[in-house]
């Protein structure tokens, strides 16, 4: 976000323009008018809706009788962020689809060179009222509204990345009411700095949901459970297939209170407590034969605090190779350490793993102690464990 919103410039009024006057105190914000429109603004924050509420309290404060604000999408109504106040929904898409290429005030923005960040301009300083009022834009669009002023600030020139695109803000006024008066232009100047900066606070956080949305689905994809516990195992995600495993009743017993949270005296609970102070760790859980098996991995945070764990869970008659990959990708094993671990799995000793793969028993060793470096295991048997491994079961901890 820019550390401080550009100078807006007020433009002179253009030749055959009937100037107004600002009026005494006309070009001062009160107190309560910014308090009006602070609360609006950050409140449309991360609310698309609440935008529609936004503009209605900046144009009563302008005298407008109809308002919008414009984020250039794709050229299609449907594919621009666009809020309006007061603005038929017709209207809007009429002059998305059409209007747009005979807006004669957009046109001498553009040939003028004024579609700058933090612009403030009005409609009479653009265009003589005279011409406008001879135009078929005026004629057959602005005239069924009903609208003949306009005051317009460039919100965005959408150059900082992550921010809002370009986007401009309009008020208008109907033929029967005043234009817009130099007062009204310093008003609008004093309240910008809010209005960029609470749409560069919706714009991201609209960006961050997305990413979050977006995540979610390719979370869901995994044909494992995948959970995101907070230091005090309180689940802050669930994909669906961690939903899906908790519905069923054989697994009840093992799973807990989940996908809710992971409870001290529960099966997972010392798995939790010890992945929250750092120490990744696997368990397979059954009576007689193995029924589930659950990995815990650390995930950040200072060592002397309890951190967040993400807990991967798979049935174990159908552990799929995606969680091996997850857990390679996870603690960023090399191409050369991820492939010891089917064997490391199968309970293959360094000497065997050397003559399967054809190379020297130092070579492996090697490997082996970066993989140890990287998953904080300590010993083969902690890797095991970490990796929630397959036969030998005796070399897990087993619940019974």
């Amino acid at each position: 976000m820019p550390t401080g919103a550009p100078e807006p410039e007020v433009l002179s009024t253009a030749a055959g323009a009937e100037p107004v006057p600002a009026t005494a105190a006309e070009d001062e914000v009160s107190l309560a008018a910014f308090d009006r429109v602070q609360t609006a603004l950050y409140r449309a924050v991360g609310a698309d809706a609440a935008w529609s509420d936004a503009l209605q309290v900046i144009a009563q404060e302008f005298d407008a009788s109809f308002s919008m604000l414009v984020a250039a999408g794709q050229g299609q109504r449907d594919q621009s962020f666009y809020a309006a106040w007061n603005h038929p929904e017709a209207a809007a898409r009429a002059y998305s689809d059409h209007w747009w290429q005979h807006d004669l005030w957009l046109q001498q923005g553009v040939a003028r060179g004024l579609m700058r960040q933090g612009n403030i301009m009005r409609g009479s300083d653009l265009v003589p009222p005279a011409v406008l009022r001879a135009s078929p834009f005026y004629r057959d669009y602005l005239a069924t509204l009903p609208a003949e002023h306009l005051l317009v600030c460039l919100v965005s020139d959408g150059r900082t990345p992550g921010m809002a695109p370009p986007s401009h803000l309009s008020f208008f006024r109907r033929p029967t009411q005043p234009d817009f008066s130099t007062g009204d232009v310093a008003r609008l100047r004093r309240l910008y700095p809010h209005v960029l900066r609470a749409f560069d606070l919706h714009w991201s956080t609209r960006r961050l949901e997305d990413q979050v949305t977006l995540l979610h689905r390719f979370l869901d994809a995994f044909d494992f459970g995948l959970l995101m516990l907070d230091p005090a195992a309180a689940v802050t995600y669930a994909n669906q297939t961690a939903r899906e495993l908790s519905t069923q009743p054989t697994l009840a017993r093992w799973l807990g209170s989940l996908p809710q949270r992971v409870q001290t005296h529960e099966p997972l609970g010392k798995l939790v407590r010890s992945c929250a102070r750092g120490q990744g760790g696997g368990r397979v859980l059954g009576e007689r034969t193995p029924e589930l098996i659950a990995l815990a991995l650390p995930v950040g945070g200072p060592t002397d605090q309890p951190g967040a764990c993400m807990l991967l869970l798979t049935t174990y008659a159908q552990m799929p190779s995606s969680a091996l990959d997850f857990v390679i990708r996870t603690f960023g094993l090399s191409q050369a350490e991820a492939r010891l671990l089917p064997l490391l799995l199968h309970g293959h000793s360094p000497a065997d793993i050397a003559a399967d793969l054809g190379v020297k028993l130092s070579t492996v060793r090697t490997q082996l102690s970066a993989i140890f470096a990287k998953t904080g295991a300590m010993r083969q048997q902690d890797l095991i464990r970490l990796l929630g491994s397959v036969p030998p079961v005796r070399l897990l901890e087993k619940s019974v």
